[in-house]
Protein backbone atom coordinates (compact mmCIF):
# COMPACT_ATOMS: atom_id res chain seq x y z
CA UNK A 1 0.00 0.00 0.00
CA UNK A 2 1.49 3.47 -0.95
CA UNK A 3 2.34 5.91 1.42
CA UNK A 4 -0.53 8.27 2.17
CA UNK A 5 -0.46 12.31 2.25
CA UNK A 6 -3.23 14.59 2.88
CA UNK A 7 -3.37 18.08 0.88
CA UNK A 8 -5.50 20.46 1.77
CA UNK A 9 -7.12 23.71 -0.19
CA UNK A 10 -6.61 27.34 0.34
CA UNK A 11 -8.32 30.69 -1.26
CA UNK A 12 -5.24 32.22 -1.77
CA UNK A 13 -2.41 29.05 -2.30
CA UNK A 14 -4.87 26.56 -4.08
CA UNK A 15 -2.97 26.67 -7.33
CA UNK A 16 -0.10 25.90 -5.70
CA UNK A 17 -1.85 23.33 -3.32
CA UNK A 18 -2.86 22.16 -6.35
CA UNK A 19 0.73 21.65 -8.34
CA UNK A 20 1.95 20.10 -5.28
CA UNK A 21 -0.66 17.24 -4.88
CA UNK A 22 -0.31 16.88 -8.54
CA UNK A 23 3.58 16.26 -8.14
CA UNK A 24 3.27 14.14 -5.06
CA UNK A 25 0.93 12.02 -7.11
CA UNK A 26 3.32 11.33 -10.35
CA UNK A 27 5.75 10.04 -7.49
CA UNK A 28 3.84 7.16 -6.18
CA UNK A 29 2.36 8.64 -3.33
CA UNK A 30 -1.50 8.44 -2.77
CA UNK A 31 -3.14 11.88 -2.09
CA UNK A 32 -6.25 12.75 -0.58
CA UNK A 33 -7.54 16.31 -1.00
CA UNK A 34 -9.50 18.14 1.14
CA UNK A 35 -11.82 21.54 0.66
CA UNK A 36 -10.63 25.13 1.62
CA UNK A 37 -13.77 27.27 3.09
CA UNK A 38 -14.45 30.19 1.66
CA UNK A 39 -12.51 33.66 1.94
CA UNK A 40 -12.28 35.19 4.38
CA UNK A 41 -12.32 32.29 6.59
CA UNK A 42 -10.19 29.64 7.92
CA UNK A 43 -10.98 26.10 7.12
CA UNK A 44 -11.26 23.44 10.05
CA UNK A 45 -12.40 19.75 9.66
CA UNK A 46 -14.71 18.57 11.76
CA UNK A 47 -13.72 15.53 13.96
CA UNK A 48 -16.22 13.07 12.00
CA UNK A 49 -14.23 14.27 8.49
CA UNK A 50 -10.90 12.98 10.73
CA UNK A 51 -10.95 9.54 9.78
CA UNK A 52 -11.31 10.65 5.84
CA UNK A 53 -8.74 12.77 5.40
CA UNK A 54 -6.38 12.07 8.83
CA UNK A 55 -6.98 8.43 8.90
CA UNK A 56 -3.65 6.99 6.80
CA UNK A 57 -2.06 10.67 6.24
CA UNK A 58 1.49 10.61 7.49
CA UNK A 59 2.29 14.07 6.22
CA UNK A 60 -0.35 16.89 5.63
CA UNK A 61 0.31 19.83 3.15
CA UNK A 62 -1.60 23.19 4.00
CA UNK A 63 -1.82 26.54 4.34
CA UNK A 64 -1.70 28.73 7.52
CA UNK A 65 -5.50 29.40 6.84
CA UNK A 66 -5.99 25.80 7.86
CA UNK A 67 -6.25 25.26 11.72
CA UNK A 68 -4.97 22.07 12.83
CA UNK A 69 -5.72 21.61 16.16
CA UNK A 70 -3.88 19.85 19.28
CA UNK A 71 -6.90 17.17 19.06
CA UNK A 72 -6.19 16.38 15.60
CA UNK A 73 -2.64 15.93 16.14
CA UNK A 74 -3.05 13.70 18.92
CA UNK A 75 -5.63 11.76 17.74
CA UNK A 76 -4.06 11.63 13.68
CA UNK A 77 -2.58 7.92 14.02
CA UNK A 78 0.25 8.25 11.46
CA UNK A 79 0.66 12.01 11.48
CA UNK A 80 4.41 12.68 11.09
CA UNK A 81 4.58 15.82 10.04
CA UNK A 82 3.02 18.93 8.92
CA UNK A 83 4.08 21.12 5.56
CA UNK A 84 2.96 24.97 5.31
CA UNK A 85 2.78 26.16 2.03
CA UNK A 86 2.78 29.39 3.55
CA UNK A 87 5.92 30.90 5.53
CA UNK A 88 3.41 31.32 8.61
CA UNK A 89 2.94 28.41 11.14
CA UNK A 90 0.60 30.87 12.69
CA UNK A 91 -2.50 27.94 12.41
CA UNK A 92 -0.73 24.86 14.40
CA UNK A 93 0.98 25.47 17.77
CA UNK A 94 4.20 24.73 17.27
CA UNK A 95 4.97 23.50 20.65
CA UNK A 96 2.19 21.32 20.52
CA UNK A 97 2.92 19.93 17.53
CA UNK A 98 6.78 18.92 18.73
CA UNK A 99 5.35 17.68 22.20
CA UNK A 100 4.00 14.86 20.09
CA UNK A 101 6.88 14.88 17.64
CA UNK A 102 5.55 16.15 14.55
CA UNK A 103 7.75 17.86 12.22
CA UNK A 104 6.51 21.12 11.02
CA UNK A 105 8.25 23.01 7.75
CA UNK A 106 7.15 25.84 6.11
CA UNK A 107 7.79 28.04 2.36
CA UNK A 108 10.20 30.04 4.18
CA UNK A 109 11.97 30.16 1.08
CA UNK A 110 14.66 33.02 -0.15
CA UNK A 111 12.53 34.09 -2.42
CA UNK A 112 9.46 34.78 0.55
CA UNK A 113 12.41 36.36 2.71
CA UNK A 114 13.84 38.45 0.21
CA UNK A 115 10.53 39.73 -1.72
CA UNK A 116 9.04 40.90 1.41
CA UNK A 117 12.65 42.94 2.01
CA UNK A 118 12.51 44.40 -0.78
CA UNK A 119 8.88 45.39 -0.62
CA UNK A 120 9.43 46.97 3.07
CA UNK A 121 12.64 49.11 1.85
CA UNK A 122 10.35 50.13 -1.35
CA UNK A 123 7.35 51.27 1.42
CA UNK A 124 9.99 52.79 3.32
CA UNK A 125 11.51 54.71 0.55
CA UNK A 126 8.08 55.91 -1.09
CA UNK A 127 7.06 57.29 2.24
CA UNK A 128 9.90 59.46 3.54
CA UNK A 129 9.63 60.86 -0.41
CA UNK A 130 6.26 61.43 0.30
CA UNK A 131 4.71 59.40 -2.14
CA UNK A 132 1.82 59.53 -1.73
CA UNK A 133 1.05 63.07 -0.95
CA UNK A 134 2.57 63.39 -4.80
CA UNK A 135 0.64 61.01 -6.68
CA UNK A 136 -2.77 62.78 -4.75
CA UNK A 137 -1.28 66.29 -5.54
CA UNK A 138 -0.74 65.28 -9.56
CA UNK A 139 -4.45 63.47 -9.30
CA UNK A 140 -5.86 66.88 -8.12
CA UNK A 141 -4.33 69.27 -10.80
CA UNK A 142 -2.78 71.22 -7.62
CA UNK A 143 -0.10 72.82 -8.12
CA UNK A 144 3.21 71.96 -7.93
CA UNK A 145 4.25 72.90 -3.84
CA UNK A 146 6.97 75.41 -3.65
CA UNK A 147 10.02 74.05 -1.92
CA UNK A 148 9.30 75.42 1.62
CA UNK A 149 6.14 73.53 1.76
CA UNK A 150 8.01 70.03 1.13
CA UNK A 151 7.97 67.97 3.78
CA UNK A 152 9.90 64.38 1.98
CA UNK A 153 13.09 63.36 3.29
CA UNK A 154 15.70 61.10 2.38
CA UNK A 155 16.71 57.52 3.64
CA UNK A 156 20.03 58.65 3.34
CA UNK A 157 20.86 59.64 7.30
CA UNK A 158 18.26 58.83 8.78
CA UNK A 159 17.55 56.41 11.75
CA UNK A 160 15.41 53.56 10.81
CA UNK A 161 13.64 51.51 13.51
CA UNK A 162 12.96 47.54 13.18
CA UNK A 163 10.57 45.64 15.71
CA UNK A 164 12.10 42.27 15.41
CA UNK A 165 14.99 40.98 14.22
CA UNK A 166 13.93 37.67 11.94
CA UNK A 167 15.01 36.80 8.37
CA UNK A 168 13.33 39.52 6.73
CA UNK A 169 14.38 42.09 8.98
CA UNK A 170 17.91 41.38 8.55
CA UNK A 171 17.40 40.86 5.05
CA UNK A 172 15.46 44.57 5.30
CA UNK A 173 18.81 45.44 7.13
CA UNK A 174 21.07 44.36 4.10
CA UNK A 175 19.27 46.68 1.72
CA UNK A 176 19.43 49.91 3.87
CA UNK A 177 23.01 49.70 4.10
CA UNK A 178 22.80 50.28 0.21
CA UNK A 179 20.26 53.76 1.05
CA UNK A 180 23.37 54.97 3.51
CA UNK A 181 20.48 55.28 6.15
CA UNK A 182 22.26 56.89 9.35
CA UNK A 183 21.58 54.61 12.21
CA UNK A 184 19.46 51.39 11.96
CA UNK A 185 17.86 50.59 15.35
CA UNK A 186 16.24 46.90 16.59
CA UNK A 187 14.31 46.32 19.44
CA UNK A 188 14.61 42.07 20.05
CA UNK A 189 13.50 40.20 22.77
CA UNK A 190 17.23 38.38 22.95
CA UNK A 191 19.64 41.14 21.74
CA UNK A 192 22.54 38.55 23.31
CA UNK A 193 22.31 35.97 21.02
CA UNK A 194 23.71 38.68 18.10
CA UNK A 195 26.89 40.88 17.83
CA UNK A 196 25.56 43.94 15.45
CA UNK A 197 27.83 46.41 13.81
CA UNK A 198 27.12 49.77 12.98
CA UNK A 199 24.65 51.28 11.73
CA UNK A 200 23.10 48.25 13.58
CA UNK A 201 22.68 49.45 17.16
CA UNK A 202 20.33 47.14 19.74
CA UNK A 203 18.14 48.99 21.91
CA UNK A 204 14.32 49.01 23.49
CA UNK A 205 11.18 49.97 21.98
CA UNK A 206 10.97 52.96 23.83
CA UNK A 207 14.20 54.58 22.49
CA UNK A 208 13.73 52.88 19.10
CA UNK A 209 10.19 54.61 18.90
CA UNK A 210 11.66 57.72 20.04
CA UNK A 211 14.48 58.15 18.00
CA UNK A 212 13.52 56.96 14.56
CA UNK A 213 12.33 58.68 11.42
CA UNK A 214 10.84 55.22 10.33
CA UNK A 215 9.59 52.10 11.80
CA UNK A 216 9.37 48.89 10.64
CA UNK A 217 7.77 46.11 11.80
CA UNK A 218 8.87 42.41 11.69
CA UNK A 219 6.98 40.19 14.19
CA UNK A 220 4.84 37.25 14.78
CA UNK A 221 1.37 37.67 15.51
CA UNK A 222 0.97 35.99 19.09
CA UNK A 223 -0.77 36.45 22.82
CA UNK A 224 2.67 38.88 23.34
CA UNK A 225 2.72 41.05 20.75
CA UNK A 226 -0.64 41.45 19.78
CA UNK A 227 -1.23 45.36 20.15
CA UNK A 228 2.31 45.78 20.49
CA UNK A 229 1.95 49.31 18.85
CA UNK A 230 -1.00 50.27 20.50
CA UNK A 231 -1.59 54.55 21.79
CA UNK A 232 1.28 54.63 24.30
CA UNK A 233 3.41 53.49 21.54
CA UNK A 234 2.29 55.49 18.84
CA UNK A 235 2.49 58.74 21.08
CA UNK A 236 6.26 58.11 21.70
CA UNK A 237 7.30 58.01 18.20
CA UNK A 238 8.91 61.26 16.83
CA UNK A 239 6.08 63.51 15.52
CA UNK A 240 5.90 63.24 11.90
CA UNK A 241 7.24 59.76 11.82
CA UNK A 242 6.06 56.73 9.39
CA UNK A 243 5.08 53.45 10.02
CA UNK A 244 5.03 50.17 8.22
CA UNK A 245 4.01 46.94 8.87
CA UNK A 246 4.18 44.48 6.48
CA UNK A 247 4.47 41.79 9.08
CA UNK A 248 1.48 40.52 10.95
CA UNK A 249 -1.93 42.19 11.46
CA UNK A 250 -2.77 42.69 15.11
CA UNK A 251 0.39 44.59 15.64
CA UNK A 252 -0.78 47.69 15.54
CA UNK A 253 -3.81 49.66 16.98
CA UNK A 254 -5.12 50.24 13.43
CA UNK A 255 -8.32 52.47 14.76
CA UNK A 256 -5.24 54.54 16.78
CA UNK A 257 -3.03 54.79 13.94
CA UNK A 258 -5.98 56.62 11.70
CA UNK A 259 -6.27 58.93 14.11
CA UNK A 260 -2.44 60.08 14.32
CA UNK A 261 -2.53 59.89 11.09
CA UNK A 262 -5.45 62.31 10.25
CA UNK A 263 -4.08 64.89 13.07
CA UNK A 264 -0.42 65.12 11.10
CA UNK A 265 1.24 63.49 14.11
CA UNK A 266 2.57 60.88 12.19
CA UNK A 267 3.46 61.94 8.69
CA UNK A 268 2.11 58.62 6.86
CA UNK A 269 1.84 54.91 6.84
CA UNK A 270 1.81 51.63 4.86
CA UNK A 271 0.17 49.27 5.88
CA UNK A 272 -0.21 45.38 4.44
CA UNK A 273 -1.78 43.14 6.81
CA UNK A 274 -4.58 43.95 8.95
CA UNK A 275 -6.26 42.75 12.09
CA UNK A 276 -9.71 41.87 9.44
CA UNK A 277 -8.71 40.62 6.27
CA UNK A 278 -10.16 41.00 3.83
CA UNK A 279 -10.10 44.93 5.05
CA UNK A 280 -13.45 46.45 5.69
CA UNK A 281 -14.86 48.74 3.64
CA UNK A 282 -15.17 51.39 6.59
CA UNK A 283 -11.98 50.42 7.60
CA UNK A 284 -10.66 53.94 9.26
CA UNK A 285 -7.12 54.19 7.23
CA UNK A 286 -9.01 53.90 3.99
CA UNK A 287 -9.21 57.05 2.39
CA UNK A 288 -6.46 58.71 4.71
CA UNK A 289 -4.05 60.78 2.10
CA UNK A 290 -1.10 59.89 3.48
CA UNK A 291 -1.07 55.95 3.42
CA UNK A 292 -0.34 53.38 1.32
CA UNK A 293 -2.56 50.03 2.09
CA UNK A 294 -2.01 46.72 0.45
CA UNK A 295 -3.74 43.60 0.83
CA UNK A 296 -1.20 41.28 2.43
CA UNK A 297 0.03 41.06 -0.98
CA UNK A 298 2.59 43.59 -1.37
CA UNK A 299 5.92 41.29 -1.36
CA UNK A 300 4.17 39.07 -3.04
CA UNK A 301 5.98 37.79 -6.80
CA UNK A 302 5.87 35.26 -9.18
CA UNK A 303 9.44 34.50 -7.79
CA UNK A 304 7.55 33.77 -4.53
CA UNK A 305 4.93 31.60 -5.56
CA UNK A 306 7.01 29.56 -8.19
CA UNK A 307 9.83 28.68 -5.13
CA UNK A 308 7.01 26.88 -3.34
CA UNK A 309 5.64 23.99 -5.06
CA UNK A 310 9.35 22.79 -5.11
CA UNK A 311 10.23 23.81 -1.56
CA UNK A 312 7.03 21.61 -0.06
CA UNK A 313 7.44 18.51 -2.35
CA UNK A 314 11.19 18.59 -1.01
CA UNK A 315 9.83 18.46 3.07
CA UNK A 316 7.48 15.76 2.21
CA UNK A 317 10.11 13.76 0.64
CA UNK A 318 12.75 14.61 3.95
CA UNK A 319 9.84 14.11 6.45
CA UNK A 320 9.23 11.00 5.01
CA UNK A 321 12.86 10.25 4.82
CA UNK A 322 13.01 10.75 8.76
CA UNK A 323 15.31 13.52 7.68
CA UNK A 324 15.25 17.11 9.06
CA UNK A 325 13.43 19.70 6.72
CA UNK A 326 15.23 22.81 4.90
CA UNK A 327 12.74 25.27 6.82
CA UNK A 328 11.68 23.41 9.79
CA UNK A 329 9.73 25.97 11.95
CA UNK A 330 10.09 23.96 14.90
CA UNK A 331 13.73 22.48 15.91
CA UNK A 332 12.92 21.41 19.30
CA UNK A 333 10.84 18.40 18.45
CA UNK A 334 11.72 15.53 19.77
CA UNK A 335 13.67 13.23 17.54
CA UNK A 336 13.12 10.15 19.38
CA UNK A 337 9.74 10.06 18.16
CA UNK A 338 8.14 6.49 16.37
CA UNK A 339 6.45 8.82 14.24
CA UNK A 340 9.93 10.52 12.81
CA UNK A 341 11.33 7.02 12.24
CA UNK A 342 11.11 5.58 8.37
CA UNK A 343 8.05 3.39 7.74
CA UNK A 344 8.64 -0.20 6.05
CA UNK A 345 5.96 -0.40 3.67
Amino acid sequence: MSVEIFVGDDHVLGDVLGRVAAQLQEEGLRVVRGPAAPAPLRTEYRQAEWPRYFGRAEVAVISSRTVITPELMSWAPRLRGLVFASSSTASCNLQEASDRGIVVAHGATPQNMEGMAEATVMLLAALMLDLPLKQLQLARLEPRPAPQMLTARMLAGATVGLVGYGRIAREVIARLEGWRVGRILVATRHPERYRPAPPVEFTELPTLLAQSDAVSLHLPLTPGTRGVIGQAELDRMKPGAILVNTARGGLVDEAALAERLASGRLRAAAIDTFDTEPVPTEHPLRGLDNVILTEHIVGHTRDLFDSLVPTAVEHVRAILAGQRPRYLANPGVRNDDARHAPQVR
